[in-house]
């Protein structure tokens, strides 16, 4: 695709990061795959930023809310998404920490819940470690999630066969 005016790319830029919170970097890498050079880019980047177009720690509690609430992420995962979106590491602690911790361990708790349902275990070590590889696939950390894990199982100890 031809390279768009200046103008025109700002403008467009505008319009998408009015509809959907968006980083830095993504605005970044929309405005080069316009044709946009390098430096004007940047200098576009800066002007989103200072009217609050572009705002990277909004962006950061933004996506740690919907991730944790919509798919049940947890803080690793999180962490490792935002760095990959080049969104500074003080902005991602930030942004994690709003996590109530309480809300944290139910969703783990629930999801755990959710999972032993459908886990045939030959053994209470196969359950457990089931389980945890489940919460670390997710994204959370492992002794929190060995904890649940086990809570889980001592609440309603299973019967194996």
């Amino acid at each position: 695709m031809p390279g768009i005016n200046a103008e025109k790319a700002l403008d467009r830029a505008m319009r998408l990061c009015s509809r959907q919170e968006k980083c830095s970097s993504y605005i970044l890498d929309k405005l080069k795959a316009w044709g946009t050079d390098e430096t004007t880019a940047q200098k576009m980047l800066k002007t989103l930023t200072e009217k609050k177009f572009v705002d990277d720690l909004r962006y950061a509690k933004a996506y740690t809310r919907q991730q944790h609430t919509f798919r049940k992420w947890g803080r690793i995962k999180i962490r490792t998404v935002l760095k990959q979106k080049n969104i500074p590491a003080d902005f991602i602690d930030e942004a994690l920490a709003e996590l109530d911790e309480q809300e944290y361990r139910e969703t783990l708790k629930a999801e755990l819940l959710k999972k032993r349902r459908s886990i045939k275990a030959k053994n209470r070590y196969d359950l457990l470690a089931r389980l945890q590889k489940f919460a670390y696939g997710r994204g959370y950390e492992p002794e929190l999630a060995r904890k649940v894990a086990e809570e889980i199982i001592d609440e309603d100890p299973p019967s194996f066969r």
